[in-house]
C-alpha cells in the first residue's frame, strides 16, 4: 500500500510553491535595484575618466535607470498578483468549501489582474519610484554641473 498525500498536504505544498514564487519576485526586485545603482555608477566612472567624452555621455545612464525602474515595478506587480493567489489558496486550504476554487498547483494569476494595482500604477508607488528618481536627479544635476 502506498502512502498518497492527503488533500490538505497537497494544498500545503501548493502554498509552499506559491510562496517560493513570491520570494523569488522579491529577490529579483532587490537585485534590479542593486544593478541600477551599479550600472549608473559605472557610467559615471566612464564619463568622468574620459577627457574627450562629450558632455552628454552621462545621460546614457538614464536608459538603464528607466529600464531597471520598469523591471522593478514588474517584479513588485507580479509579487502582488502571487500574494493574491496565495491568499485565496490559503483560504481554500483552510476551508475546502471557500470560493474561489483554487485548483491544486495552479499558478495562474489572471483572475487577480482586476483586483491588484496595475503595473503602470505600480511604477509610481513611492517604494518603486524612490531609487530611480534619485538616480535621475543625480544624473541631471551632474550633467548640468559638468556643462
Amino acid at each position: 500500500m502506498t502512502d498518497l498525500p492527503t488533500d490538505i498536504e497537497l494544498r500545503l505544498r501548493h502554498l509552499d510553491m506559491i510562496q517560493a514564487v513570491v520570494a523569488r519576485q522579491g529577490q529579483n526586485s532587490f537585485a534590479v535595484r542593486g544593478w541600477s545603482v551599479t550600472v549608473v555608477s559605472a557610467v559615471f566612472a566612464v564619463a568622468v575618466t574620459q577627457d574627450e567624452a562629450p558632455r552628454g555621455t552621462v545621460l546614457v545612464a538614464l536608459a538603464p535607470t528607466l529600464i531597471f525602474w520598469a523591471m522593478d515595478a514588474y517584479y513588485l506587480w507580479q509579487e502582488r498578483l502571487f500574494r493574491a493567489l496565495y491568499a485565496d489558496a490559503a483560504r481554500r486550504a483552510r476551508d475546502a468549501a471557500s470560493e474561489p476554487d483554487v485548483q491544486l498547483f495552479d499558478l495562474n494569476t489572471g483572475p487577480y489582474l482586476a483586483t491588484v494595482t496595475s503595473w503602470w500604477r505600480t511604477l509610481f508607488q513611492p517604494t518603486v519610484v524612490a531609487i530611480p528618481a534619485v538616480l535621475v536627479v543625480v544624473v541631471l544635476v551632474f550633467w548640468l554641473w559638468a556643462g
